[in-house]
């Protein structure tokens, strides 16, 4: 398998992971959504730390965290995922739930203009097609919405920006990972117990446990995230990220959430979009075999 043909594939993985996780994020129904936020940063570096020491790749952490010109973009890419994972959390917990679902379908054409901007990526007829499909979804979506969706906006910028110091930076995927729930644990370590300690003593013994296998829960499709980046155009990561609302919405269709007309308007020409750029991958891909 060519390198971007795996790149692509573990993408697909991650946006997969990403997209069945509301899934796991649910058994912890009850439990304070800050204190899952602290939880998902701190026990993140704790397997991070672990499968670096376990692989023995602890000296690739350490020169990473000597390499200014990758902490240049490691050290805000951390502040924005933990921005933007608090902004979610924040959002559905104060009623702004299709706001904050808003935020992930415009999160790939924010990418598209990332790619095309910073990395002077390149794109076919095909694929500005499948972009003005997508985008012909989010408008249905932000006009039924009624107003300027500013916490989408928000979260669709940072976590696009996010990726785009991922790629800046190229730094070892599992190292980056280990170096971003560094900067944030502090933080998150101060939230829980200063301000917490209720919500703490309220953890039940299979709370806790779920708590600490959210550590895995949100490294692994974070590394996941952090390869694709490395080794795929910017445009085309963008993009797949169309995977993890499609599977939320299907998860929630499951559970008894029923989507709006708007929503299920703004699903089809998405998912036409979809199809459209699976197409070109394809053709790229033929093309480039010769």
């Amino acid at each position: 398998m060519s390198l971007k043909k795996r790149g692509i594939a573990v993408g697909v993985l991650c946006y997969v992971i990403w997209g069945i996780l509301p899934a796991y994020w649910n058994l912890l129904l009850g439990v304070n959504p800050l204190l899952i936020l602290c939880g998902r940063v701190v026990f993140a570096l704790v397997f991070m730390l672990c499968v670096l020491a376990v692989t023995g790749r602890m000296h690739v952490f350490f020169s990473t965290l000597k390499d200014r010109k990758k902490m240049r973009y490691l050290i805000p890419s951390a502040v924005l995922i933990t921005f933007n994972w608090g902004l979610y959390i924040w959002a559905v917990n104060s009623g702004h739930i299709i706001e904050a679902s808003l935020g992930y379908y415009m999160n790939p054409l924010i990418s598209f203009l990332l790619g095309v901007i910073i990395f002077s990526e390149k794109y076919t007829k095909l694929q500005l097609l499948a972009v003005g499909l997508a985008l012909a979804g989010v408008l249905v979506s932000i006009i039924a919405f009624g107003s300027v969706p500013i916490i989408a906006i928000s979260l669709a910028t940072t976590f696009a920006t996010y990726g785009a110091l991922k790629k800046k930076a190229h730094a070892d995927p599992n190292s980056s990972i280990a170096i971003e729930s560094l900067i944030a644990a502090p933080f998150a370590l101060v939230l829980a117990f200063v301000f917490m300690t209720e919500s703490i003593a309220a953890v039940n013994f299979t709370q806790m446990l779920l708590l600490i296998g959210g550590g895995a829960a949100t490294a692994i499709p974070l590394v996941l995230y952090a390869r694709a980046v490395n080794s795929i155009p910017y445009i085309t990561i963008g993009f797949l990220q169309y995977i993890s609302p499609t599977l939320a919405i299907i998860y929630g269709v499951m559970i008894g959430t029923r989507p709006s007309d708007a929503q299920i308007v703004s699903f089809i020409f998405i998912g036409l979009g979809l199809i459209v750029f699976s197409i070109a991958l394809r053709r790229i891909a033929k093309k480039e075999a010769g």
